[in-house]
């Protein structure tokens, strides 16, 4: 005879799991549907403009700002930056599009090779400067409960 709680543990193991990412939306980490294609119709533009290699994968998730609020972040490893994606969208005048790539180079970008410096202390009055402990916690939120965009730069010219 078979223990009860022996069937239960069996039982058990040949159910099937709900993963994190199976019980997020389709579109996560973006808003809605109509989020997700807004930004990735302005990060594709972006990338046309700064991207250097033909193939680049952008890791996206909200992550912790630091201040307890979340915010939709970009990871590129191939531009050596991080992107604030909560800034990618479309801008029109009537039906003309006037999305402002430059200024979202300027301003949405962290460039991990001059941006980046050891300490909170180190950023001094800077605007633009973030520490590195703060940029490990985005990669890696990125990176490990992200979603990956694949953008060929060939495919979009």
């Amino acid at each position: 005879m078979i223990p009860r709680f022996a069937i239960a543990i069996v039982l058990t193991a040949l159910l099937p799991t709900i993963t994190n990412a199976q019980q997020r939306n389709a579109y996560y980490p973006f808003d809605s549907k109509a989020d997700y294609y807004a930004k990735l119709h302005v990060l594709r533009g972006f990338i046309q403009r700064y991207g250097r290699t033909h193939v680049n994968r952008i890791y996206v998730a909200k992550a912790d700002s630091g201040d307890g609020s979340s915010f939709l972040y970009g990871y590129w490893p191939e531009g050596h930056s991080i992107l604030l994606l909560g800034h990618f969208n479309p801008t029109f005048e009537g039906q003309r599009k006037t999305t402002d790539y430059s200024w979202l180079e300027y301003k949405t970008r962290t460039d991990l090779r001059t941006d980046v410096v050891p300490t909170v202390e180190d950023i001094g009055g800077s605007s633009y400067l973030v520490d590195r402990p703060w940029t490990r916690r985005i990669i890696k939120a990125c990176i490990a409960g992200g979603r990956k965009v694949i953008i060929d730069r060939r495919s979009h010219r």
